[in-house]
């Protein structure tokens, strides 16, 4: 064996009882980090390691050490309970104006995007041997009526008889029946608009030979405009028609509206009902289709209104808060989450007044007797310094 074969299982075996001299001491320090130690007021000793506090005896100290909490008292107060939902603007009336005669675009009378009145033309197309044929109808109409007329003067002499006069009649009641025809197919050469509204879109263009149903245009009525939600199955027994809605849409606007339907049967596939809420468009600058916040006030509720960092969670999986009850017991309480902001959230399902664990609840058990350090005014940690009441229309669901 050479010297440098010798000096590397020398090295080696070194190591090798070096680490294990480590392991072997119970030195724990290098995978803990440092440990400082403070003392509690009872005498106790808290070594703090990273963020767990870990709670050891005092030789003076006679009894088991208490975990310390900081505590905040926390009053219910009543505030507005708001249905907050995401939902979209819909024109009121949405049409698709289709040909009714096979003919050949002859006019444009409205572009896309233009606003038009009842009765304004859209398209005209081309009448052809149309109106011809209404000047024949006619000519037979008037025919027929005095065919008609000299059978019935006929009958009163008793020269004609009463089968004659029918058929006379028939046969004018048939001429009549075609001029309306012809009278129809040739005011469907002229399409015009069945209502107020803008042009949404024109495929119909100069020189396009058009069939019977081939689409002419869009026509919506935006005025006023519709913001339609779905709403889950657990919130739509609180949403009535009549009820008043604050709208704020995507770019910004804010508009106050009127719920003016509610579905009574659900979406089979999502298990939600649409709700509409209805307001003013006069000026056409909402567009249809743009994403929308809904906010409805659903009445009022008693809620603690606190930090979302006191949240916790019990052995079971249950979402809550952990308080002071009795002779600085903890105690765990599941929440009702009633909705809030970035600047805090709304709690319900809670006793009117609780000594609230802000610091320090995660690490204490239900059942356990802690050392209370209460916060006052003006010693507030960090992530409660909002938790002033805030204006109760700020609540959402």
């Amino acid at each position: 064996m050479n010297a440098s074969r010798l000096i590397a299982i020398v090295l080696a075996v070194g190591a090798v009882l070096w680490v294990g001299s480590g392991l072997l001491s119970g030195d724990d320090s290098a995978e803990t980090g440092p440990t400082s130690v403070v003392e509690n007021a009872d005498g106790a000793q808290v070594a703090k390691n990273g963020d767990a506090p870990v709670t050891t005896a005092s030789p003076s100290a006679g009894h088991a050490p208490h975990a310390s909490v900081r505590v905040r008292t926390s009053e219910a107060v009543e505030h507005v309970d708001v249905l907050r939902i995401s939902g979209r603007t819909e024109a009121v009336v949405s049409v698709e104006i289709r040909a009714q005669v096979d003919a050949m675009v002859e006019e444009i009378g409205a572009i896309k995007g233009q606003r038009v009145k009842k009765g304004d033309l859209l398209v005209k197309l081309a009448v052809e041997d149309r109106a011809a044929r209404v000047e024949k109808a006619r000519a037979l109409v008037a025919q027929r009526e005095l065919e008609n007329s000299a059978a019935k003067s006929l009958a009163e002499k008793n020269y004609r008889s009463k089968t004659g006069v029918a058929e006379t009649k028939a046969l004018l009641e048939e001429a009549r029946a075609d001029l309306k025809l012809a009278q129809i197919e040739l005011n469907h050469t002229e399409i015009r608009a069945p209502f107020d509204g803008v042009v949404e879109n024109r495929p119909a263009e100069i020189g396009d030979l058009l069939s019977v149903n081939d689409p002419v245009a869009t026509l919506i009525q935006a005025d006023p405009m519709l913001v339609v939600a779905h709403v889950p199955e657990h919130s739509i027994g609180s949403v009535q028609t009549g009820q008043l809605a604050h709208i704020t849409l995507f770019d910004g606007r804010e508009a106050d509206g009127v719920v003016r339907y509610v579905s009574q049967a659900s979406d089979n596939s999502t298990r939600t009902y649409r709700v509409e809420v209805e307001i003013d468009n006069t000026d056409l600058g909402i567009p249809d289709g743009m994403t929308s916040e809904l906010q409805i006030p659903i009445g009022t509720k008693m809620a603690h209104r606190v930090a979302p960092s006191v949240l916790t969670l019990n052995d079971e999986g249950q979402v809550g808060v952990r308080v002071i009850v009795d002779d600085n017991k903890v105690a765990f309480y599941p929440i009702e989450l009633q909705g809030g902001n970035r600047d805090g959230i709304w709690i319900g399902g809670l006793p009117e007044k609780i000594d609230l664990i802000v610091v320090g609840h995660d690490w204490v058990k239900e059942g356990a007797t802690v050392e209370v350090s209460r916060i006052e005014t003006g010693d507030t940690p960090e992530g409660l310094q909002n938790m002033a009441p805030a204006p109760k229309e700020t609540v959402a669901r």
